[in-house]
């Protein structure tokens, strides 16, 4: 068992928050400094104007709430802090930092643990 299937099944159990188990999910990184489609120059600042924190801030599709915790198998712990117009909902793009760009193996198909923020 993947420990991001083993975190599914604790968080559905305990029914401590709404979670959802995604095998596969396609996983990319980007390099704030480096811009992009949806970014405003300089690019240092996440779609809710949150300055981007390398190794937390990931983001997610549309669907996704802003705030949504994401254990990515070989990865870890990251936080939905952005969102991005060309990102599916089963999909999640980590900040990294540019000397780390496609050196840590991110990038592809990962197991994946949506766990979404209490709604207000």
């Amino acid at each position: 068992m993947t420990t991001a299937l083993a975190i599914f099944l604790l968080c559905f159990m305990t029914q401590s928050a709404d979670c959802a188990f995604v095998p596969a999910a396609h996983v990319t990184e980007y390099v704030p400094e480096f811009g992009g489609i949806n970014c405003a120059d300089p690019c240092d600042r996440t779609a809710y104007m949150e300055p981007i924190f390398y190794g937390l801030t990931a983001a997610c599709g549309l669907g996704i709430p802003y705030g949504t915790r994401v254990y990515i198998e070989t990865v870890g712990w990251r936080t939905c802090m952005d969102h991005g117009g060309a990102i599916d909902d089963d999909e999640v793009d980590v900040a990294v930092l540019p000397a780390d760009y496609l050196q840590f193996g991110i990038s592809g198909n990962h197991d994946v643990v949506w766990v979404m923020p209490p709604e207000d």
